[in-house]
């Protein structure tokens, strides 16, 4: 589980508010704070938009944070979907390979992530089931 405690630090909070308006104006997503994957969402909308704002307003969060802390938890995130896993289904075994995306509302998205599939869109956030 993540650690939280960086949300009891108000400095942390402004990075993190600033960070969640700048991806709403770029990209129409509004992150939400109390979403347990948040600062995973946050790092891949980071790469994604590549802003100088976005960044240094990550950059804030990330030292409030404590980025070894965040590191730690991004580098389990990824490893975890790289490495295709069988999944079962009936008597059939499908593959699920990292690099299928299903393309809804103009964007495209992972098919799969942490062993999930995709199911759909909730106020603009993917869901995985």
């Amino acid at each position: 589980m993540a650690d939280k405690s960086w949300m009891l630090n108000p400095k942390a909070i402004r990075h993190a508010n600033e960070c969640i308006r700048i991806i709403k104006e770029k990209k129409g997503v509004r992150l939400k704070l109390s979403q347990p994957d948040f600062l995973q969402q946050l790092h891949q909308y980071v790469e994604i938009i590549g802003s100088r704002k976005l960044g240094d307003s990550y950059a804030g969060l990330l030292s409030m944070a404590g980025v070894g802390n965040v590191l730690r938890n991004l580098e389990a995130e990824p490893a975890q979907a790289v490495v295709a896993q069988p999944m079962a289904v009936g008597a059939e075994t499908v593959a699920q390979f990292p690099d299928e995306t299903v393309h809804v509302g103009g964007k495209d998205y992972p098919r799969y992530r942490n062993g999930r599939e995709f199911k759909g869109l909730y106020r603009g956030i993917p869901r995985y089931l």
